[in-house]
C-alpha cells in the first residue's frame, strides 16, 4: 500500500544466493519474504553470488536499477537504513552508497535506546535473536527488556550494534496495522 501515488516504499536486503541466508544475521530469506509479505510491503531480494567476481556494489546498483524501472515516475529514490551509533558504518554507507541518484537516510540514527525499547514493548512485536557472536546468550532467545539489559551486563552493547547479536522481528505475529505503528 502507498501513502500517494508518488510515493513507493520497497524493502531491499541481500542474501547468499547458495545458502539463501543473509550474512551475519544468519536469517533466510524466506523469513524476510514472510514480513514483506504480512506487511504488504514489496521486497527486492538481492542475491550475491560468490566467486562470481562481481561487487557488492555492483549488486545493489543493479537492484536500485530494477527499482527505477519497475517504479519510472519515482521522483526520489531514499536509502534508509536502521543503523543505531556506528560511525564508521555510517561513513561507509556514505562514501561508496552516495549517489545524486539517491539519499541516505538514517531516522534510528542516535535514537536514545530507552525509546527504541518502549517503542518496541508498544508494538508487541516479538523479536528473537537470530545470531550470536558473544558468550552469555543463545540463538532463539526473545529480546526484551531484560536481555537488553542483560547484554549491557556482559559487556556488550544492548542493541547488538557492534555486532554481539542478530535479531529478527517476528511481524506476523501481530497485525500489519500493529507492526507498522498505523
Amino acid at each position: 500500500r502507498q501513502a500517494s501515488p508518488s510515493f513507493h516504499l520497497i524493502l531491499l536486503t541481500t542474501f547468499d544466493a547458495k545458502s539463501r541466508m543473509i550474512a551475519h544475521q544468519e536469517v533466510p530469506i524466506d523469513t524476510v519474504l514472510r514480513q514483506a509479505q504480512h506487511l504488504e510491503i514489496p521486497l527486492l531480494a538481492i542475491p550475491l553470488h560468490r566467486g562470481s567476481g562481481e561487487t557488492y556494489l555492483s549488486r545493489i546498483e543493479k537492484g536500485m536499477d530494477a527499482i527505477r524501472k519497475r517504479v519510472p515516475d519515482m521522483q526520489q529514490v531514499s536509502l534508509v537504513f536502521g543503523d543505531l551509533h556506528l560511525d564508521h558504518i555510517r561513513d561507509w554507507r556514505e562514501k561508496e552508497l552516495s549517489s545524486e541518484r539517491h539519499a541516505l537516510e538514517y531516522p534510528l540514527w542516535k535514537a536514545p535506546y530507552e525509546d527504541l525499547m518502549e517503542d518496541l514493548e508498544a508494538s508487541g512485536i516479538g523479536v528473537t535473536l537470530s545470531a550470536v557472536t558473544k558468550e552469555g546468550l543463545k540463538v532463539g532467545t526473545t529480546f526484551d527488556r531484560s536481555l537488553w539489559k542483560e547484554a549491557v551486563r556482559l559487556g556488550m552493547d544492548g542493541f547488538g550494534e557492534e555486532g554481539e547479536f542478530h535479531s529478527v522481528a517476528e511481524v506476523w505475529a501481530v497485525s500489519r496495522e500493529q507492526a507498522l505503528g498505523l
